[in-house]
């Protein structure tokens, strides 16, 4: 805007020459085209130049930071109503399951602990029972065969005694004979 009224204020004559004018003189010619020369530069120089802060410049609070500030809480309200409130509830409901899920979880495996305990307490007892069961019937046969062979034995050697009896007695006849 500095540039433009420069360059109305001064002469058009470096644009286009005065019409009913004749041909300038050699000497005048050149002076006026060195002074159109000079203001093209000075107008380009000018345009070319950064404008000055003014107002609506990077720090101007005026009326932008109000509405900057009154759009901003608009903003948050209408996502925390249409948005964060329904997503909020979501994570709130989904962690309320996971929390069930989880004491769940744990109930049932301390009961599965406690089962384990009952069941290897149990197993222990049948073992042991079952131990016991098989030394009695271990003892008991060991007994029935400790008498069926001490039964065998006086057998034998009561039927061993018998045949020296009469193989004895079969020496004496046939040395009496």
């Amino acid at each position: 805007a500095g540039g433009m009224s420069f360059l109305v204020a001064s002469s058009l004559s470096f644009v286009a020459a005065n019409r009913g004018a004749e041909g300038p003189r050699v000497g005048q010619a050149s002076a006026a085209a060195a002074q159109q020369w000079q203001a093209a530069a000075a107008a380009a120089a000018l345009a070319s130049m950064p404008a000055p802060a003014h107002a609506g410049g990077m720090f101007d609070f005026g009326i932008t930071l109000p509405f900057v500030a009154i759009t901003f809480l608009t903003m948050m309200a209408t996502l925390n109503a249409l948005w964060y409130a329904p997503v909020t509830a979501e994570v709130d409901d989904r962690n309320a399951k996971l929390l069930k899920t989880l004491s769940e979880a744990t109930d049932m495996l301390s009961k599965a602990d406690e089962i384990q305990v009952e069941y290897t307490e149990q197993i222990r007892e049948a073992r042991e029972k079952a131990a016991a069961e098989v030394k009695a019937y271990r003892e008991k046969t060991e007994k029935v065969i400790a008498a069926q062979i001490a039964s065998a034995t006086a057998e034998r050697d009561a039927k061993a005694a018998e045949v020296r009896k009469k193989l004895e007695a079969d020496i004496d006849a046939k040395k009496k004979s």
